[in-house]
């Protein structure tokens, strides 16, 4: 759909044009090889270079206008419009908006934030929507489902000119509903500007993404932005109220949080926690084969029951039954629906071993994930726990120390291997990793080895497990490819472990 750039503008503030105000605009862009004709080029100042480099690149590709920011000086070409504002950063996602029509206005909107829990609370929330409210798109971490198709997402979070096309097209496939994994990195950089929510959820918060945060408080910020979509507009079914925040008071990190004068839902999945908050997790009863839960919210008492193992998952799903109380929907339908989702892929994705052992393929990638994970399987077996895991090249170093000291107090035998090497050496990461391993003065860990070859790593641990332990592969999850130097090579944790019990002449099978 073309609009004229004086429509499409008119959402961003403090602009200035020069030039044709009446160009018809099919298309946004921030990157200069997207440009050419009816395309609007916008030049944005990011962390990988600037865009405003590239503006007669643009031109010269046949797009009709620009949009840059005040302090750009440089002359721009004759004939060419130009839009100029004080920052461009959001100017992407409000176009994109406009140009499919502001779609989330057509959707129930919920999105999901924090530094774990976030794909499978998403996967949760378009289940719970999806049986309550009809058809339900998916933006996350591992796919981007526009109720039509489904295709594997290369951002947790795309850029706003894709994720509006996205909900454009949930919208144009008719479907009532949208569950979003929105990262820090989206937020700050505003990819999602001008979006409404219903709905916004927040996890946690533990140490990540400190490469490109300056510190903790900071990406706590970059976080709770998440706060400023939540729209003023009744949300729900006959709630008659605005959007909600569904916040974990049970993190000291968010319990601590400012909320302003936001409609907040509060909740704490340890039972007897001494927290206050609208909706508590009362009991817990963990085990292989799934979980069950009694949770309190306005002084009634109600069961969950869901095959999700893990203490970790008590906290996601009652962060999607808060999410569905904050829309109206009716407690016991949402404990129903959640029952529905079985396994999501990459995150506590178990696998029965010949030995009587099982597998456990996980995405976790920070120190406080990889604690959630052995808890949750300290709690689900009393043989041994033995992980399998590294950390990713060019990302925050400070996490490998972390990460080594909680597999070794946390896990009874560790191999440390490659994850996502990217341009370091991967023998160099792993020498970091034992350095903090080492350093801890007694730990549980039997045994620490170093196998650089990631699939040499996950089986040596599969040969060594016996009936009751728990192999513990940590760090990609989902993902099928290995980042080496600037290579993306074919590795599939889940696929490693399936290929090795096959080769042992045994069936796998998935517990339930």
């Amino acid at each position: 759909m073309a609009l004229t750039l004086q429509n499409l503008i008119s959402e961003v503030p403090g602009v200035a044009l020069t030039g044709d105000p009446s160009l018809a605009i099919s298309a946004v862009t921030a990157d200069s090889r997207e440009a050419g004709p009816g395309v609007l080029f916008v030049a944005v100042r990011g962390t990988g270079g600037d865009g405003h480099r590239f503006v007669d690149q643009a031109i010269a590709a046949g797009s009709p206008a620009v949009v840059v920011e005040d302090s750009f000086t440089d002359e721009i070409p004759a004939g060419a419009t130009a839009v100029r504002c004080p920052n461009s950063r959001a100017v992407p996602a409000l176009v994109a908006r406009a140009l499919h029509g502001a779609p989330d206005r057509n959707l129930w909107t919920v999105a999901i934030t924090g530094t774990n829990g976030k794909t499978t609370t998403a996967f949760l929330v378009q289940e719970l929507l999806r049986s309550l409210h009809g058809p339900c798109g998916l933006l996350g971490t591992i796919r981007y489902d526009d109720g039509d198709t489904v295709q594997d997402a290369p951002l947790t979070t795309p850029g706003g000119p894709v994720f509006y096309n996205f909900l454009g097209r949930m919208v144009q496939n008719n479907c009532r509903s949208v569950a979003m994994e929105l990262s820090s990195h989206a937020l700050d950089q505003q990819r999602t500007a001008g979006l409404g929510l219903d709905v916004a959820v927040m996890t946690n918060l533990g140490r990540d993404h400190l490469d490109y945060h300056a510190d903790m408080g900071e990406y706590l910020a970059a976080k709770a932005r998440i706060m400023e979509f939540l729209h003023a507009g009744e949300v729900g079914v006959g709630t008659g109220l605005p959007g909600a925040l569904v916040l974990n008071v049970g993190d000291a990190h968010l319990a601590k949080l400012d909320t302003g004068d936001k409609r907040v839902i509060r909740y704490c999945a340890v039972p007897n926690a001494g927290v206050e908050a609208e909706l508590t997790v009362t009991a817990a009863e963990l085990s292989l084969t799934g979980t069950r839960l009694k949770v309190m919210w306005q002084n009634r008492e109600w069961k969950i029951e869901s095959p999700l193992v893990g203490r970790f998952n008590v906290e996601n799903l009652t962060a999607a039954l808060a999410t569905g109380l904050g829309l109206g929907l009716e407690p016991e339908e949402c404990a129903q629906a959640l029952a529905g989702v079985d396994q999501v892929p990459g995150r506590l994705e178990r696998i029965v071993l010949p030995s009587g052992a099982i597998a456990v393929v996980d995405y976790a990638h920070t120190h406080d994930a990889l604690a959630a994970v052995l808890t949750a399987c300290e709690e689900l077996t009393d043989q041994r726990l033995l992980l399998v895991f590294g950390c990713g090249g060019d990302r925050d170093r400070g996490k490998r120390a972390l990460m080594a000291e909680v597999a070794a107090a946390g896990s009874d035998r560790v191999w440390i291997t490659s994850d996502n090497p990217r341009s370091e050496d991967p023998q160099a990461i792993c020498a970091d990793i034992v350095a903090g391993y080492e350093a801890v003065a007694n730990p549980r860990a039997a045994g620490c080895e170093v196998v650089v070859d990631r699939t040499a790593a996950i089986e040596a641990a599969l040969v060594d497990a016996r009936e009751g332990d728990i192999v513990i592969v940590a760090g990609k999850g989902h993902e099928d490819y290995q980042i080496v130097g600037d290579q993306v090579l074919d590795l599939d944790d889940r696929r490693i472990v399936r290929e090795w019990v096959a080769g042992q002449g045994t069936n796998e099978t998935e517990t339930r």
